[in-house]
């Protein structure tokens, strides 16, 4: 059976801060894959919460193609502020316990 690593409260937060700036990597490079420009078009449909609604909408299977990878451009950049939030309290944390230390 291999021996439990047990990390002190400083390397948590730095394993912790690494994960938020992976997070906000992956979802930037995701992002740099999806388009950003809706057409006029589409518009309407920005910020639904009812996804499979505005597909079903939508005669031409492009324009659902389309408007699928819009909203998950739309995602990338809210999770990309959401994560760099959490990373920007997690780093304040890491910072009193390292000068604690």
């Amino acid at each position: 059976m291999p021996e439990e690593i047990v990390l002190t409260p400083v390397e948590l937060r730095q394993a912790e801060v690494a994960q938020y700036d992976e997070n906000i990597r992956l979802y930037e490079s995701l992002l740099q894959t999806l388009p950003t420009e809706w057409p006029a078009h589409l518009v309407k449909y920005r910020g639904t919460k009812d996804e499979h609604g505005a597909a079903a909408e939508l005669e031409s299977l492009a324009d659902v193609e389309l408007l699928s990878k819009l909203l998950q451009s739309d995602q990338c950049r809210a999770a990309i502020r959401a994560e760099t939030l959490e990373r920007t309290k997690a780093a304040a944390i890491l910072a009193v316990l390292e000068a604690q230390a």
